[in-house]
């Protein structure tokens, strides 16, 4: 009874171990396939690029201006009249502007450079008003490593502004090869990961006869190159969490007093230099709002600010308010609810800065 009752247990391992080795290799293939759509929709002489504002859509062909949509007076159903015929069938690439975008570089601690992927999806919300999961963002290396250190720019989008372009250009026939999105540390834009297209991408045209024999063919070899590459990958986080552990401990035993002491005189110091007068705030924040945003109470203290209002989108009020540069640490404090009348409640935490700009 023992014997037979340990069977399926024995056999069951191999078959998990299989069938994570083959959703490794199916992403591999995945990410392949998506950058060699990038590249032919980048390259294509004749390409079709979309820029994608908030009202406006510019459409360019082989680089040459097509024509402008204004999409509050019109709609997209008048893109394909713009394009040649022979085009409008074909992917077109987006191009998100960045006035709908953030766009922030940091500096990482040493170590992080082998595993960019997983720490940024913690330092998202650091860094930007929305946690990772309502951003498509990407990123790159702008510097080398200086001192030990990894400088990263980033660029984010909401998944939002993502999501209407990419469902506007599928109700009228048009797929999006590649979202494009500029940055302030390079001329050349960085493209979206794959995910930013699903929602322009029917579930049934996602595999292909050619992914398929791919897989078929791949699966043999991911058998052997899985394990290997998982071995290889926890051997190298096993020694940097090795070697970075003493400095960090060290670290935090020396300074935790002083970092006390100094954010505290720091706050005070800050709370009576640079805070703002209460009316100069109220009319800089008055500004800064979007005019489609109804603000139904305003809390100011000492630094801290609270806003709770209305509008046609939250996600608008968060990046108006980052690019105006007045209040930083912007968060949100409570749930994003629809109102019966179709705006979004809102309620906003940021902290004034020193000096209010014109």
């Amino acid at each position: 009874m023992t014997i037979v009752a340990h069977r399926p247990l024995d056999s069951a391992r191999p078959r998990a171990g299989v069938r994570r080795a083959l959703d490794w290799w199916l992403g591999e293939l995945a990410a392949c396939r998506h950058d060699l759509r990038v590249f032919a929709a980048t390259h294509r002489r004749r390409g079709v690029v979309i820029e994608g504002g908030e009202r406006y859509w510019l459409l360019r062909q082989g680089g040459r201006p097509v024509g402008q949509i204004d999409m509050q007076a019109d709609s997209a159903a008048e893109l394909p009249r713009l394009l040649t015929p022979a085009l409008r069938g074909r992917s077109v690439v987006v191009e998100i502007p960045t006035d709908r975008a953030l766009a922030k570089t940091i500096v990482l601690p040493p170590g992080a450079k082998g595993q960019l992927d997983r720490v940024l999806g913690f330092e998202i919300a650091r860094h930007f008003p929305f946690p990772a999961e309502r951003v498509y963002f990407q990123h790159r290396l702008v510097k080398g490593e200086r001192d030990g250190t990894v400088t990263v720019e980033i660029v984010a989008v909401p998944r939002e502004v993502v999501d209407d372009i990419c469902a506007a250009l599928a109700g009228v026939g048009l797929r999006p090869a590649a979202i494009a999105v500029g940055a302030a540390a390079s001329p050349a834009p960085l493209f979206l990961p794959a995910a930013a297209l699903a929602a322009a991408r029917p579930a049934a045209a996602r595999s292909t006869h050619l992914l398929g024999v791919a897989v078929g063919v791949g699966a043999l070899a991911a058998l052997l190159s899985w394990p290997l590459a998982q071995q290889r990958a926890l051997n190298g986080l096993d020694r940097e969490i090795t070697a970075l552990k003493p400095g960090a401990e060290a670290a935090l035993r020396a300074g935790e007093g002083e970092r006390r002491v100094g954010e505290r005189n720091a706050a005070i110091l800050s709370l009576r230099a640079t805070r703002p007068p209460l009316v100069v705030a109220v009319d800089t924040l008055s500004r800064d709002l979007p005019d489609s945003a109804w603000l139904l109470s305003l809390s100011i203290s000492g630094r801290d600010v609270v806003l709770d209002g209305l509008a046609p989108s939250a996600a608008a009020v968060a990046l108006a308010l980052e690019k105006a540069g007045n209040v930083s640490g912007i968060v949100f404090r409570a749930p994003i609810a629809r109102e019966a009348a179709g705006l979004e409640h809102f309620q906003l935490g940021a902290t004034l800065n020193g000096a209010a700009k014109p």
